[in-house]
């Protein structure tokens, strides 16, 4: 028999329902990593036990999803989820059922979940049950639907994204009638929220096999989720940039849409980028970085490779991006290089930039020997003026870092304009 090693809070949680006289199983996700070797992230529970029940058993619950029978059990400090076994009703709007009824049976409760690699249960007394030839599934690597794909698909449409995303993640592949039924339904995923949209698509691209992001357009997925996928037709350097990027949101993104954006009708850089993640409702910084990476790559010089050029570049990118930025920038810009010199170049330019902040060169208006201030009390300018003034001086100092002196800035800015 197979043995799982269960933390010791969930053998407590598994072992108090089966005493209580409930059945108990870990469920899903955890059973399927530990078979692959992984360490699992969260640990759930799937019981016989009613929430009520589950309440009575155990002296510290909360109410986190009662409707749909999860009660989450607290052990020494850490949360679990415990869900009943329960059969779903219809799903009308292709997301959610109308209503959940529990049920003493185990196997009820497994034929309504998604892929048979997440309908698998554990427990030390009674081992592995796999009703649907998850571990076989495993083994071979393949994504396989629960019963019939069209149904799964049809009651969640999200659930085709998961699809591609459990693929990315694990490596495997898609089976062909669960494939089919994904290009078959795909229409059906405008009924669901740009937010889970956008968490799947993340997933996707910071996986071990984020090039899996392409499927969107063999399957049909862009025209209805990503639109502007479709203007990649070759989507080989794409898949080759991605899988050369650290797994960074950051980076990953850009690199991403910066193909995108190529592909399409040339528009102001980080335009289409913008289009694309307020429609999949990015949180702000996400959005921003992405747009000023691209923006940024965009207004680079075609060639940087003399020294002096190249600590001007290196300069001129901190100043833009910022120092808590310029390495993912600089992997976004490696990744998307085509040419072995380009990559040769971006590594010298990395040990430049890894010597301006070493040498606390100045690269902003923070480090700037001079102010706002200075400038209005020499009366040197002010208003919208005393900001381009600055920024002015900035430049002086950012081609030539020796004059970031007070006095010797004072002496430019009284020539300025003249």
């Amino acid at each position: 028999m197979v043995h799982i090693d269960i933390p010791q809070d969930v053998k407590f949680i598994l072992e108090k329902l089966r005493v209580s006289g409930y059945e108990a199983y870990a469920v899903g996700g955890c059973v399927r990593d530990s078979l692959l070797g992984k360490t699992p992230k969260d640990w759930d529970v799937t019981t016989s036990a009613l929430p009520e029940e589950v309440k009575n058993i155990f002296p510290r619950t909360v109410d986190t999803g009662i409707k749909h029978g999860t009660v989450t059990v607290l052990v020494n400090g850490a949360g679990y989820e415990v869900t009943t076994y329960r059969v779903d009703g219809e799903y009308l709007d292709g997301r959610h059922p109308e209503e959940v009824s529990f049920t003493a049976s185990l196997d009820e409760d497994l034929k309504r979940r998604d892929f048979t690699i997440n309908a698998l249960v554990y427990n030390e007394t009674d081992g592995i049950k796999d009703l649907f030839d998850g571990v076989r599934d495993l083994e071979n690597g393949i994504i396989r639907c629960v019963g019939i794909p069209g149904e799964r698909f049809g009651e969640d449409a999200l659930r085709i994204l998961r699809a591609v995303r459990f693929a990315a993640v694990l490596g495997f592949s898609i089976e062909p009638l669960t494939y089919e039924a994904a290009v078959k339904l795909a229409g059906n995923l405008d009924k669901v929220s740009a937010e889970r949209i956008r968490a799947e698509l993340e997933k996707i691209l910071i996986s071990t096999n984020p090039e899996h992001i392409c499927l969107l357009n063999n399957m049909g997925i862009s025209r209805v989720i990503l639109r502007e996928l479709e203007s990649v037709s070759n989507t080989g350097p794409l898949e080759k940039a991605l899988k050369n990027s650290p797994p960074d949101p950051f980076v990953r993104w850009s690199v991403f849409t910066y193909f995108i954006e190529n592909a399409c009708i040339k528009k102001e850089p980080g335009c289409i980028a913008k289009e694309i993640m307020q429609r999949l409702k990015f949180d702000n910084r996400t959005r921003d970085m992405v747009i000023l990476f691209l923006r940024t790559v965009d207004n680079l010089p075609e060639s940087f490779g003399k020294i002096p050029e190249r600590a001007l570049t290196g300069r001129r990118i901190l100043n833009a991006v910022g120092c808590e930025n310029v390495f993912l920038f600089l992997d976004f810009c490696t990744s998307v290089s085509n040419r072995k010199e380009d990559i040769e170049e971006y590594s010298a330019l990395r040990t430049e930039i890894e010597g301006i902040i070493e040498r606390k060169e100045c690269f902003s208006l923070k480090t700037l020997a001079i102010n706002g201030r200075d400038l209005m009390k020499e009366h040197l300018a002010e208003g919208k003026e005393l900001g381009m003034l600055l920024d002015y001086l900035l430049d002086t100092v950012l081609i030539d870092p020796g004059k970031n002196t007070r006095e010797h800035l004072l002496e430019v800015a009284r020539k300025y304009g003249h």
